[in-house]
């Protein structure tokens, strides 16, 4: 080999013969690699993964091992050995069929990725064809009075409050719950999940089928549950449960923990010498978290005679679920089941009397389509009521979410200073009536109510409705609402989901919703049942890009902007800068009156203990005959 060549000394006049011996050499070898190099580039570009053969990798590396060996011991080579030396391994770039399972390696520093190809996941058929709802409140064809499916008393109970006509849920949703329950006893009833605007008739759409259905069976059991996530909305649902359950022997009992527990179970509950345990009532509606209460602590109280499960606001008790009150209620009704479902002897007669499963409702203008989310509720072959339009593949799904048609929409931007010049010029100049103003913070709405209150000098009647209120207070301020003699409420999203607020007329967004369903659910306060409704959503400049996204997350449409003249907008000023003196003085006089009554509650507390111990010390000492 060329490179290994020795080269003897002989005397000085063979150095320049064997520098230009090693000179050709040189050259020699150079015009080899660069031949060589000009093979590799017209040779196609080598695979990402290339198979090494075992046995071919072990003979390369002996052959090398051999040549190296040989060369170390010839002291001379020949030309036609540095070909065979610089001859790349022959590496098979593309492996048999019957070297798949052969190691593999991949070369480093590779950027051709190839892109998986995406999975399309497809809905359910029951979410994808769901039975179609009207949201045109405008045009009703079901008159009361031609139904035959609906009984006389509930017909007159109807007719008595107004109503005509069933709106379009309701025309749908009722009568197909009575037609379940009237087919045999073995078959189970589909479950059902109605998805519909707020303020289209909801409430009834599960209070006319429930009261129907149970008003034809002797005897007071629990067989229908209503459970719902705030106090305020399961108080107004259990009020139209007894209004419609008049005349027909039926009762209905509130669990929400505006009143004490003890006197809840005795409302459900009573004790006989002979019985045992009685129930008192027929149908439930309750808060989630006070459903636990009575399940652990309210003796005899069962849920195994239970026929209907309504989960009204169904998309926020899956977000906030209480008590993991789910499970709980699961827990009892499988383990008064299992008590009360003892077949003796299997035959068509023990099985066929066997009671039926529970059917369960659930209720949302926002109920989301997501069969992950819905399927902790155990739905048994369920039926889709839908306002809103469902594509079938969840990957290009967009939740929609429907509002009246009844509804203007509309929203105005400006700098955070003028914001509340717009609320005030709404309220004074064009003088709204019967408006809910909502804000992120109780304590945003309290500084905003005493400067509308000292703002409007008594022009303007304000009240401030937020979590800070206990019940009763709340109730009174509904009620003034309702009577007219208050104009405008300030309010936390507290009050944004399911409370029917009649002739409410205009619903203003002060600070913008945080997503979707809190804006649909505020501006469903207004434009209820066809009457027509208006809201505003107040925005900053840079809230503006947010509060599109949260518009298209909808699959709504961009709304209308309203514009207002500055120079109204400039006349308001002098007398806001007074308002905003006196808002900070009583804010602050309000925070000294608290910290006050604070410091005195803690002195007198100090002064009763070290009273009390003085007491029991002067007790303690012994009294000298």
């Amino acid at each position: 080999m060329d490179l290994f060549i020795i080269n003897r000394y002989t005397g000085s006049n063979e150095n320049s013969e064997i520098i230009n011996q090693e000179t050709l050499h040189l050259q020699k070898l150079k015009q080899k690699i660069e031949e060589r190099k000009k093979i590799y580039n017209i040779k196609k570009k080598t695979p990402d993964t290339i198979t090494l053969k075992k046995h071919d990798l072990s003979d390369n590396l002996e052959n090398n091992r051999t040549n190296i060996n040989e060369n170390k011991s010839n002291e001379t080579v020949e030309d036609k050995n540095v070909e065979d030396d610089l001859a790349p391994v022959n590496i098979p770039a593309k492996p048999n069929k019957i070297n798949k399972q052969q190691n593999e390696f991949k070369i480093l520093g590779n950027t051709d990725f190839e892109k998986k190809t995406k999975t399309d996941r497809v809905l359910p058929y029951w979410l994808s064809h769901a039975y179609s709802v009207s949201k045109d409140l405008q045009i009703l064809t079901c008159s009361i009075e031609q139904q035959t499916w609906l009984d006389n008393t509930l017909k007159a109970t109807l007719l008595k409050e107004g109503i005509t006509h069933l709106f379009p849920v309701q025309e749908q949703v009722i009568p197909f719950v009575i037609k379940e329950h009237n087919l045999p006893e073995p078959f189970r009833p589909h479950d059902i999940c109605v998805s519909a605007p707020t303020g289209s008739g909801k409430t009834l759409s599960f209070v006319l089928p429930i009261i129907q259905i149970l008003m034809k069976q002797l005897g007071h059991r629990v067989r229908a549950l209503v459970v719902l996530p705030v106090q305020e909305l399961a108080a107004q649902v259990a009020k139209v449960f007894k209004k419609y359950c008049t005349n027909t022997g039926l009762k209905v009992a509130l669990l929400s923990g505006s009143t004490p527990l003890h006197k809840e179970q005795q409302q459900i509950m009573r004790y006989t010498e002979t019985s045992d345990w009685i129930c008192e009532t027929d149908i439930i509606v309750c808060t989630a978290g006070r459903l636990v209460e009575h399940l652990q602590n309210t003796e005899g109280f069962s849920l195994k005679h239970l026929k209907f499960l309504v989960i009204d606001e169904a998309d926020r008790i899956m977000d906030n679920v209480q008590n993991d009150w789910l499970y709980h209620l699961d827990k009892h009704i499988k383990i008064e089941s299992e008590i009360s479902n003892k077949i003796s002897h299997l035959n068509w007669h023990n099985i066929s009397s066997q009671k039926s499963s529970i059917h369960k409702l659930l209720f949302s203008a926002t109920l989301s389509p997501d069969p992950e989310l819905l399927e902790q509720w155990g739905l048994y072959q369920p039926k889709l009521f839908s306002a809103a339009p469902i594509n079938d593949s969840t990957d290009n799904m967009v939740k929609k979410y429907t509002t009246p048609d009844e509804l203007q929409e509309q929203f105005v931007v400006c700098t955070a200073e003028e914001k509340p010049l717009i609320l005030y010029h709404f309220l004074s100049n064009q003088k709204w009536d019967k408006t809910l103003c909502f804000t992120n913070s109780a304590q945003s709405a309290h500084r905003l109510t005493v400067l509308l209150g000292t703002w409007g000098k008594g022009n303007i009647k304000v009240a401030e409705l937020s979590a800070a209120l206990n019940r009763t207070n709340r109730e009174k301020v509904l009620k003034k609402f309702n009577h007219s003699e208050i104009d405008v409420i300030i309010s936390t999203d507290a009050l944004a989901r399911g409370i029917d607020i009649p002739d409410c007329n205009y619903v203003v967004s002060y600070d913008p919703p945080r997503n979707i369903k809190t804006y649909v659910h505020r501006i469903g306060r207004t434009g209820r049942a066809g009457r027509k409704g208006n809201a505003v959503t107040i925005l900053v400049h840079n809230q503006m890009q947010m509060f599109k996204e949260i518009l298209q997350s909808g699959g709504k449409n961009e709304i209308p902007e309203l514009k207002i003249d500055q120079d109204i907008l400039n006349q308001l000023i002098e007398s806001y800068e007074n308002a905003i003196r006196d808002t900070k003085k009583s804010i602050n006089d309000e925070i000294h009156s608290k910290v006050k009554k604070s410091i005195e509650l803690k002195r007198a507390a100090k002064l009763t203990s070290k009273s009390q111990r003085k007491r029991k010390h002067n007790e303690s000492k012994p009294i000298n005959m």
